[in-house]
Formats: structure tokens, C-alpha cells, sequence
């Protein structure tokens, strides 16, 4: 194909071209400018007059006075850490948690444990699992399995749980191993 355009004519619509381009970016970039800033208004009119009305209140009310609240807030802070302390986990020993965690993981299928009991006498740690089974079989196999699991001391199972034949309502008192130091 043949060179239709002489150069100085190339030239001009290069530079031509370019303007153009040059405008249309110039307009693209003034029209995002203005949707910004109208959008942005609103917000800025509101934040402006919350700052206004902070800063009035706080020349109504005045300096706070710090060195009164001090010996409140030092108060308060101890009391805080004196309540972390408490739930530190070291000085938790028994971990009802992890007996929960056992006994529901020592059920069998046909046993539904439908609550927890935990207490704790001067040197034994119970838990009382409560819930229904299917039948004989599966109550006696739970508590098997939980005789089995070697965490616990007892694992006492009242014999008028066993009277019926299905769906027997059980309560299971599980008594923890001292832990040996």
C-alpha cells in the first residue's frame, strides 16, 4: 500500500491525535474530580459539624480533671487483674471440659445424652451424663466403653436404669482418676 499522507501532514495529525487525546483525558479526569467532590460533600458538611459539636461540649464541660479519676481507674485496673488472674488456665486443674469431651466421645450410637452435671467435692471430681437409649445393650456398652477409657475412677450405673427394656431414660455418675503428681 502506498503512502497516502505526506510527512508534514503525518506530523500534524500525529500532533493533532494527540491533543485530542490530551483533552479528552483532561475532561475525563475533571468530571471524575466533580463526582468525587459531590459525593463526597455530604459527608464532609456532617463530619465538620460532629467535630463542631464535640469540640462545644467539650468547652461547656470544661478540662477533665484526671488526677480525681485517677485513683478510680487504678482501682478498677486492679480489680480487672485480679479477675484475669482468677480464670488464669493454670489454676484450672480439673477441666470439666475434657470430661465432657470424653464421655461424648466414648457414646455409642444408640445412646442420646441429653445433659452434664459437674461438681467437685473436696477431692473428687464428678460428672453426671444424663439421656436416653434405645435399648439394654446400648446403655451397657456405653458404660463399657467408658470403664474402658481408663480416665475415670467409677463408673456407676444405678441397676434400675437396666428395669426397661427401649428407650431408657439413664443417668451415669462418672467419678475422675486423681491426677498423680
Amino acid at each position: 500500500m502506498y503512502k497516502l499522507l505526506p510527512d508534514e501532514e503525518k506530523a500534524r495529525v500525529a500532533k493533532e491525535y494527540s491533543q485530542r487525546r490530551q483533552i479528552v483525558m483532561l475532561v475525563t479526569f475533571i468530571f471524575v474530580a466533580v463526582v468525587a467532590m459531590v459525593g463526597l460533600f455530604p459527608s464532609y458538611m456532617l463530619s465538620n459539624s460532629r467535630l463542631k459539636e464535640v469540640a462545644e461540649r467539650v468547652r461547656i464541660m470544661g478540662e477533665p480533671d484526671l488526677e480525681n479519676d485517677e485513683s478510680e481507674l487504678r482501682s478498677w485496673l486492679s480489680d480487672l487483674n485480679q479477675k484475669i488472674r482468677t480464670l488464669s488456665p493454670k489454676l484450672d486443674k480439673d477441666r470439666p471440659s475434657d470430661m465432657i469431651e470424653e464421655a461424648i466421645n466414648r457414646k455409642v450410637n444408640r445412646i442420646k445424652i441429653t445433659s452434664f452435671e459437674w461438681g467437685k467435692d473436696a477431692d473428687t471430681t464428678s460428672l453426671s451424663v444424663s439421656g436416653t437409649a434405645l435399648d439394654r445393650q446400648a446403655l451397657i456398652a456405653f458404660e463399657d466403653s467408658l470403664n474402658a477409657s481408663g480416665r475415670f475412677a467409677t463408673v456407676s450405673l444405678p441397676v434400675s436404669n437396666l428395669a426397661r427394656d427401649k428407650d431408657i431414660g439413664f443417668r451415669v455418675k462418672l467419678i475422675l482418676k486423681p491426677l498423680t503428681p
